[in-house]
């Protein structure tokens, strides 16, 4: 059977999920529920500031790692992939750390791991076929 390697819709809800999954740990983690509580949400303007908060990192890393991260499905050496994704992870960690979370650098440590637990979720059988 031939495994069709994944496409760009696949990564952005790759990065969406992980996202969503990210801000849940985060919630349980501080006990700040804002996430959920769209009742104090009244006006244009706490819609506009709450879509802000919760999705300029996902989309920022919608942005930058979409490419990297389909290009090294295409890639066939095993290092290679590695070596991306590895950086992938490296960046974003250093971009979330340094936009979100300057005072608690284990927060980026629990995103990068995160990541790296959705990517094999998500990816798991074009991982496999990268690596027989």
């Amino acid at each position: 059977m031939i495994m069709l390697k994944p496409s760009v819709l696949n990564i952005l809800l790759f990065w969406f999920v992980k996202y969503i999954l990210f801000y849940l740990l985060q919630m349980f983690k501080s006990g700040n529920y804002a996430l959920i509580e769209f009742s104090k949400l009244k006006t244009n303007e706490d819609w506009y500031y709450y879509l802000w908060i919760f999705l300029f990192l996902p989309v920022l890393c919608l942005l930058i790692f979409t490419a990297p991260m389909y290009f090294s499905f295409r890639i066939k050496n095993p290092v290679y992939f590695a070596l991306i994704i590895l950086a992938v992870v490296v960046v974003e960690y250093a971009l979330y750390t340094w936009l979100a979370s300057q005072a608690d650098f284990t927060n980026g440590i629990y995103n990068g791991m995160l990541t790296l637990l959705v990517f094999l979720l998500f990816f798991f059988k074009r991982i496999k076929i990268i690596y027989q």
